[in-house]
């Protein structure tokens, strides 16, 4: 069966997108649950007969996405951090003043539910649980606004454990590893060349008490920071991520909840158009951040004009 184009909309007198049925997955994206990624880049992406480099790039990125999200690890990862609960602010200070390393936290039968169980003597955490108002029998009279059976009238106090109380069957990890390997000098020195021609100021100061996993910071208007320690792969990967989110949220103003798919789908289709492969970091980052197909396929056009927009404007710089 042919493939769906990555734009339906595209005119038929253009060029197919697919001539063929595009490129496996490859093995390295297949089990994202893994003790170490391999530090290796994909071999450059170059465009089949018919295709333009761009939707070449485009395709890598759709299919090393899905195939993440295709994945059995994946789905499974997802499903477990779906049965923790986002807690409310009050919650969530209740929690850190109680157990400030705390990481997951869940009530007894969660837990159990996940195969895990907690420690004997382990003293719990105790947070709020919002009480709603009786719904009316169907007998009843209804109340016009049926909106009073969602706001809680009153609190209980509850119980909740975070993970390092509990033993048991370990947890699904998702791993976005850093990237290494060779860099692109000259994409390097383009997206600085790019980010003072445009204005934005960038910085590379330590920050020690900055959570190591946050590689960088788009700071509106025109501020990005950048993780100095990183190897330098790792540096113009988030540069590029960054500059992406400058483009997304001050340029396009997309909305936030599309914004991390979109920058960093763009940091790729960028990088990758200069043969700077970052898929190693970019795919799983992507499938987090987008959780669905439907989500990706929805942004690809976003994806395209971000990434176009700076391409075009490292043409110039």
């Amino acid at each position: 069966m042919p493939r769906e184009p990555l734009y339906p909309h595209v005119a038929k007198n253009r060029t197919p997108l697919y001539p063929h049925r595009g490129e496996p997955v490859p093995p390295q994206y297949r089990d994202i649950i893994s003790p170490s990624w391999p530090e290796v880049l994909l071999p450059a992406i170059e465009p089949e007969e018919g295709e333009t480099k761009l939707y070449a790039i485009m395709r890598r990125l759709k299919d090393g996405v899905e195939g993440i999200q295709d994945s059995y690890q994946f789905r499974l990862f997802l499903t477990t951090m779906a049965k923790f609960r986002e807690y409310s602010w009050n919650n969530q200070l209740l929690i850190m003043l109680q157990r400030p390393d705390a990481t997951h936290v869940a009530g007894f039968a969660t837990w159990k539910d996940l195969g895990r169980w907690v420690k004997k003597n382990e003293r719990g955490i105790t947070i709020l649980a919002p009480g709603f108002p009786r719904k009316p029998k169907e007998e009843e009279e209804p109340e016009e606004d049926e909106k009073i059976w969602r706001v809680p009238v009153y609190f209980f106090p509850v119980t909740v454990f975070d993970i390092s109380q509990t033993d048991g069957k370990p947890l699904p990890e998702f791993d976005v590893p850093v990237l290494t390997g060779v860099v692109n000098e000259d994409l390097f020195s383009k997206m600085m060349a790019l980010t003072k021609a445009q204005g934005i100021s960038v910085s590379f100061e330590l920050r020690p008490h900055q959570d190591s996993a946050i590689k960088g910071q788009y700071l509106p208007p025109k501020s990005i920071w950048v993780r100095p320690e990183e190897p330098r792969a790792q540096q113009l990967k988030t540069l590029l991520h960054e500059i992406a989110h400058y483009h997304t949220e001050g340029v396009f103003r997309i909305p936030r909840a599309d914004a991390e798919t979109t920058a960093e789908s763009a940091a790729f289709v960028v990088g990758a158009h200069y043969g700077f492969d970052t898929g190693v970091r970019s795919f799983p980052y992507v499938a987090l951040w987008a959780r669905d197909k439907k989500v990706l396929n929805a942004n690809l056009e976003t994806i395209r004009k971000v990434a176009t927009t700076i391409l075009d404007a490292l043409e110039k710089a």
